[in-house]
């Protein structure tokens, strides 16, 4: 068993690259992607007197709204659809409102991408600029007092040209570009399926050119670092592995980090045996040049869909009046990684273990996988026949039944040739909202969700996992009793608080409620939606929104009492924001943008609401 260790004992120090403007600059609040605010003015003291401030209806139904719009001198940005609009952040009005289509020479549909956007400061002879990317592969940048469109090469920029030519279709991102002095640096969607296609390579480009600055290859060319990990030929025109959340950016120290997918085919690997780096993989480039500093892969020889879903967060830590630069990723199967982001050594121990193996005919598990030893017990990463639900009579007895015609064999069970029980399954253990952490407290905060899949894999010109129990009531493969309720005991989700300096669990608390089932007294359970991340504040709050029953919370960091909420009028699947408004007054805001339908007991009434922004701020 091979032990990679780096212990410190160490009291947390300041916040990364983050402003104490009050502002909220990036999906993640400051370019590491720290998730906290370092406003005080509502504490866990006055929490209970938030009311709501204002609303913003964004004209579109509520259907899966991922955004966390920024803020900036009181001017609050966000996207919708193919237009991003500028509101006054204390009052909720529009300051001015821009459709991309509008612009020329961008093709047909350029929806922008779905995690957000940026914001360009600015160099004392430009002025500041909103910088986004669109699913159809353009970069663009619009004045960020007027929403005009940039004039230029620049503004414009076909990201696609020179990429697309061999492959054809589009090229696609999903994510806001990460911003580094005058670079966007951004990375293309590239999907899970196929052997052939688009590369997932980070590129850098100049904002003041629209050229390309560098690019690296998260599939090693011939002579490159680490060629060789995806058999003789599996490297070539392989498709992906794409980056799917927003990257994070050392400004101090010129590093990106940039969490990648898995490889594709995602279930069945026989075209790249090896490895498969950079797949599945938190990989530090130098963000002024591309050059890798260090990488670190999750899961080797991914098989099981446990692609990195979530930004990484940057935090500091002080020992002996030393600062300890570190990052922290959160994964899918549950597993909270803590490095020196300068070095990539780990803050705790990792572990090489012995893995199932795989009975796919042509391929092979990798026979080993790095497990964390702290934290310990974050998620659940296998299941029991004794851990079966037992809400009811009814939903033991099926989800028993289940059970018994499936496999698990424990952590990293693959999708197999008979019904396999994977857990978690690909939707998380860690939900793609990633991680917040308090500099004040020492402690990094991540919502869980415990969920299975069942599934098998079929005979196909290319890999795919389909239902296995086609007689479940919900058109899924997730592992869930006839009505929909997870078929392991609760608690289904968790937010979690984890010490930065120990590595352990200092509180866990159930997210979410079935109000059906705290009705008959079965209460404490989470629901089985847990999509979007939490954020932290300096005064000691966690806000939250996340779960399928329409809720946003608030909770004492120090011990996660839920302190606060709010029934907004549909789920919140982003993250949300805190902020300062021109009068001094601090915000806290949502977007009830709509969630997943599948968990949701009773059903979402129809027609959906629209989503719509929601501010509070105390009385």
């Amino acid at each position: 068993m091979r032990t990679l260790c780096l212990v410190f004992a160490l009291a947390l120090g300041v916040r990364v690259g983050a402003s104490d403007s009050g502002d909220w600059t990036t999906v993640g609040n400051d370019p590491g992607g720290s998730k906290f605010s370092p406003l005080t003015q509502i504490t866990p003291a006055n929490v209970s007197r938030l009311t709501k401030a204002w609303t913003y209806d964004l004209g579109i139904p509520a259907n899966g709204y991922t955004s966390t719009p920024i803020v900036i001198n009181n001017v609050m940005y966000l996207p919708v659809r193919t237009t991003v609009v500028a509101l006054k952040a204390d009052a909720g009005t529009e300051l001015w409102k821009t459709d991309v289509k509008s612009i020329g020479g961008l093709g047909p549909n350029p929806a922008i991408s779905g995690r957000g956007i940026s914001y360009w400061p600015g160099n004392g002879q430009q002025g500041p600029r909103i910088v986004i990317a669109t699913t159809n592969g353009f970069l663009v940048q619009l004045d960020a007092k007027t929403g005009t469109a940039v004039p230029g090469p620049a503004g414009a920029v076909n990201l696609g040209a020179g990429v697309m030519d061999k492959f054809g279709g589009t090229y696609a991102m999903n994510t806001a570009p990460a911003i580094y002095k005058n670079l966007a640096i951004i990375g293309g969607r590239t999907g899970e399926a196929g052997r052939y296609g688009v590369p997932g390579d980070p590129r850098a480009i100049d904002l003041l050119t629209g050229k390309e600055v560098w690019r690296f290859h998260v599939v090693p060319y011939v002579g490159e670092e680490n060629f060789g990990t995806w058999g003789l030929n599996g490297w070539q025109d392989r498709r992906g592995p794409g980056i799917w959340v927003p990257m994070t950016v050392d400004v101090a120290n010129d590093l990106v980090f940039v969490p990648l997918g898995n490889a594709t085919d995602q279930n069945f690997g026989n075209s790249r045996p090896g490895e498969n780096l950079y797949a599945t993989s938190l990989l530090a480039l130098q963000a002024s040049t591309g050059k890798r500093k260090w990488h670190f892969q999750m899961t080797h020889h991914d098989i099981y869909d446990w692609d990195l879903a979530s930004p990484p967060a940057l935090f500091d830590f002080a020992k002996n009046g030393q600062t300890i630069p570190a990052v922290a990723q959160m994964t899918k199967i549950g597993m909270l990684y803590m490095f020196n982001r300068l070095t990539g050594e780990p803050l705790f121990p990792i572990e090489e273990r012995p893995v199932p193996r795989f009975d796919a005919p042509g391929d092979q598990a990798w026979p080993t996988q790095p497990f964390t030893t702290k934290p310990a017990g974050l998620t659940r990463d296998g299941m029991t026949r004794s851990e079966v639900s037992k809400i009811s009579p009814e939903a033991e007895k099926y989800c028993t039944e289940v059970f018994d015609k499936s496999v698990n064999a424990g952590p990293y069970t693959p999708y197999g040739m008979v019904p396999s029980l994977v857990f978690p399954g690909s939707e998380g253990g860690g939900g793609w909202g990633g991680a917040a952490t308090s500099p004040t407290l020492g402690l990094v905060f991540v919502n869980t969700r415990h969920l299975g899949v069942i599934a098998q894999l079929q005979s196909s010109m290319s890999s795919g996992v389909l239902p296995s129990f086609a007689k479940q009531k919900v058109p899924t493969n997730f592992y869930v009793d006839e009505q929909g309720y997870p078929c392991n005991a609760p608690p289904w989700s968790e937010l979690v608080a984890v010490s930065a300096v120990s590595g352990d669990i200092v509180w866990r608390t159930p997210l979410g409620e079935y109000r059906e089932l705290t009705a008959k007294g079965i209460r404490n359970t989470g629901t089985a939606v847990n999509d979007g991340g939490p954020i932290a504040t300096a005064s000691g709050l966690v806000f939250i929104g996340a779960t399928s029953d329409f809720g946003f919370r608030a909770f004492d960091a120090k011990t996660g009492k839920e302190l606060w909420r709010a029934t907004l009028p549909d789920d919140v699947l982003m993250t949300p924001l805190t902020y300062q408004g021109a009068s001094g007054k601090q915000f806290v805001a949502a977007v009830a943008g709509g969630g997943d339908a599948t968990f949701h007991i009773p059903a979402k009434p129809t027609p959906r609401p629209n989503a719509t922004v929601v501010a509070f701020m105390l009385p």
